[in-house]
């Protein structure tokens, strides 16, 4: 049986999910940019890491 959620619960996770909605998935995009611009994406470590 699932335990139920909290009103204050639901609302941490409401929050948890703007925050990486917004500043953190920035963060990824602008990472994976910058790999780009390094160059051939087949073997540009950096490319690859920023996507994990």
């Amino acid at each position: 049986m699932p335990t139920p959620m909290t009103v204050q619960g639901a609302e941490d996770l409401r929050k948890e999910l703007a925050h990486r909605k917004g500043s953190v998935r920035q963060e990824i995009t602008e990472a994976i940019a910058e790999a780009r611009a390094h160059g051939d994406l087949k073997e540009n470590a950096e490319y690859h890491a920023a996507r994990e």
